[in-house]
């Protein structure tokens, strides 16, 4: 392979690894308790933000974005719902768009509200 296309191959690897879950999803260490959205929040969550954040409960993980538990005490829902339509469609600072449903976003906010033990 020649160094560009290594170099290529490198960078493709890079910017695939955010939207990656981790090798063990089962190693994220959810809130005890989750009632199904919730579940369903954390199942998303681990599918396609654990490759920059850490989601669960805890302190390891990957350290490129904010973990979740850090969110859940900065926002409320409706700032929530606000910044996850915006991350949806827009992508915010380093993270690109990550689409999902309402559904999802639903079910991402109640895991949210999980982390704040709700």
């Amino acid at each position: 392979m020649t160094r560009l296309g290594l170099i290529i191959t490198a960078a493709a690897l890079t910017l695939a690894a955010c939207a990656t879950a981790p090798a063990d999803p089962s190693a994220v260490l959810a809130p005890p308790k989750l009632d199904a959205a919730q579940q369903r929040g954390h199942e998303f969550a681990v599918r396609r933000c654990s490759g920059c954040h850490t989601v669960g409960l805890d302190d390891g993980g990957a350290g490129d974005g904010p973990a979740f538990t850090t969110l859940a005490r900065r926002y409320n829902t409706l700032s929530l719902e606000r910044r996850f339509d915006q991350v949806s469609a827009h992508g915010m600072d380093r993270m690109p768009p990550i689409e999902f449903s309402h559904a999802e976003l639903n079910d991402l906010v109640a895991y949210f509200d999980s982390l704040q033990g709700n």
